[in-house]
């Protein structure tokens, strides 16, 4: 071994020794880049998704099969004209302090979420909700101001339309100033807390479904793949699993060893460099198109994720509801690239480089995460991608803040983007495209049709019909396909790791964010 990977071996280990390691059987001791904040339902960062998920749960969820599931909802009924869902709640559910979960709790929590609806917004349904109310003990009913077609999705997503104990609000009953405790209906509750060291979380045993066969999941803040790496290695976590929590080499290292068993998901989402419409030279479509040629994805997977991810070809995985539409992919080919730009008034001068246009060089700055390696490497394949083609690529790497600001007021030529996967990818997704707030609202500032494919993504969240909402749906990505305003470069799947014969029943869900520790029985 290498000094330099001992003496960060010796490191990590030093470093996962002050934290508290679990012998007892059940518990299941993980790892996460950050600390699960105050676990709020209905806040965002620092509340880490996976955590909200292992403690609230909400009124219907989303199945591996892509479908709408009961969740704390029985059932339910929508009217004939799309406005008012009328949701049965199970009988006998509590949250984790004993408190029942009824149908004014359901409105407690409702009414608190919407006393904040900006900070909600990004999500149509928000804007859509008109009256909440209780219709006896076990009976909601959600009025809508105008149909929307896609309520249930949006209420299955991660965030806000989760559900807190009544007994847990603060005293003004606005959770957006803090919660007194993040007691939920999920399977698991917290109880312990070290920021950045750990948090512990003990089986629910109110849980109103199958409760998890292990008693405590442990989760150990570790912020290096690296030092997450070395903690299997020393025994000193049980499961590796998600998106980034270990380095491509390292997981390659684990698949050929032995003693343990890894895998990796279907791809959840997709990971592109979109494109700014508004902005030159990108504006100019010939350029957009020349950037669809250069990209070799079968060389960036290969060097970037070292085949462990799959090339994308389409901004929205095909394998997702309403997402496969036949388009026809944009191909390698830098031959046509060239002719593309020469076509466009690109030419590329003798002796030169980069590729010219009334006196202005083709250089287009790509924006990126400082931070994020993984998007660095991305960025720096691309741009000796680009070269070839005679297009300057200028990285721009940024502080995390100023990356997403920048996102948000449209800043930027090139972009790396992640869209949002299940539930809430293709049409909730679609429906942010509308939002300034939103990165790809600027992405298509500068189409000329942007304003028409607002219409139609308007029109298709409020359509009834399945045959019109899929038509819809086509029709506007067929039109940015055919605009070349997204370079999709790869899906993005879940990877996991643990030792042979020590877990059981370890797998993925349709959520990138979602751990199913309530699934997974430990052997030894």
């Amino acid at each position: 071994m290498p000094a330099k990977l001992i003496l960060v071996f010796l490191f990590a280990a030093a470093v996962l020794l002050s934290v508290p390691v679990s012998a007892d059987p059940g518990t299941l001791v993980y790892s996460f880049p950050v600390s699960a904040g105050k676990t709020n339902p209905h806040l965002y960062l620092p509340n880490q998704f996976y955590s909200q998920m292992m403690l609230y749960d909400r009124l219907v969820g989303y199945s591996n099969e892509g479908k709408i599931v009961p969740e704390l909802a029985e059932s339910w009924e929508v009217s004939d004209d799309g406005l008012v869902y009328t949701f049965h709640l199970r009988p006998n559910v509590k949250f984790s302090d004993g408190t029942p979960f009824d149908a004014e709790a359901v409105v407690k929590n409702f009414d608190t979420i919407l006393a904040k609806r900006e900070l909600h917004s990004w999500q149509e349904i928000t804007n859509k909700i008109e009256k909440w109310e209780a219709e006896g003990p076990l009976t909601f009913k959600l009025t809508l101001n105008s149909p929307y077609a896609i309520t249930l999705y949006d209420l299955a997503a991660f965030r806000p339309y989760r559900f807190l104990s009544p007994a847990a609000f603060p005293d003004s009953g606005l959770t957006y100033e803090g919660i007194k405790a993040p007691i939920g209906t999920g399977p698991w509750k917290l109880v312990e807390s070290v920021p950045s060291e750990y948090d512990l979380y003990e089986r629910n045993d109110l849980y109103w479904g199958k409760k998890p066969t292990i008693e405590k999941v442990l989760v150990k803040i570790i912020p290096d793949p690296l030092t997450r790496a070395v903690a299997m290695e020393t025994g000193q976590i049980d499961l590796i699993h998600g998106d980034g929590q270990v380095a491509y080499d390292a997981f390659d290292s684990f698949s050929r060893d032995s003693r343990y068993i890894t895998s990796i998901s279907k791809p959840v989402m997709t990971e592109t460099i979109a494109v700014n419409t508004g902005r030159y030279p990108t504006d100019d479509k010939s350029v957009r198109l020349a950037l669809q040629y250069v990209i070799d994805r079968d060389e960036l997977v290969k060097g970037l994720f070292l085949n462990h991810q799959v090339p994308a070809y389409f901004y929205c995985l095909p394998s997702l509801p309403y997402c496969d539409i036949s388009l026809t992919p944009y191909p390698f080919d830098l031959e046509l690239a060239a002719k593309t730009l020469d076509e466009g008034g690109w030419k590329l001068p003798e002796g030169a480089t980069v590729r010219e246009k009334d006196g202005k060089k083709l250089e287009i700055p790509f924006s990126f995460s400082g931070t994020d390696a993984s998007e660095k490497a991305l960025a720096e394949g691309f741009q000796a991608q680009a070269a070839k083609a005679g297009i300057a690529i200028i990285l721009r790497p940024e502080e995390p803040d100023t990356f997403l600001t920048h996102n948000r007021e449209g800043n930027f030529n090139l972009v790396t983007l992640k869209t949002w996967g299940p539930p809430l990818e293709p049409l909730s997704y679609m429906s942010g495209m509308r939002d300034p707030a939103i990165v790809d609202f600027h992405v298509q500032s500068g189409l000329k049709n942007k304003a028409e494919i607002d219409q139609k993504i308007t029109r298709m969240l409020s359509a009834v019909d399945e045959k019109e909402k899929a038509d819809i749906v086509r029709d506007i990505y067929q039109t940015l396909h055919n605009e070349a305003v997204y370079v999709p470069v790869h899906g993005i799947s879940l990877m996991e790791v643990h030792r042979k014969g020590e877990l059981e029943g370890v797998g993925f869900t349709p959520n990138r964010y979602q751990i199913p520790f309530d699934l997974i029985r430990k052997l030894k």
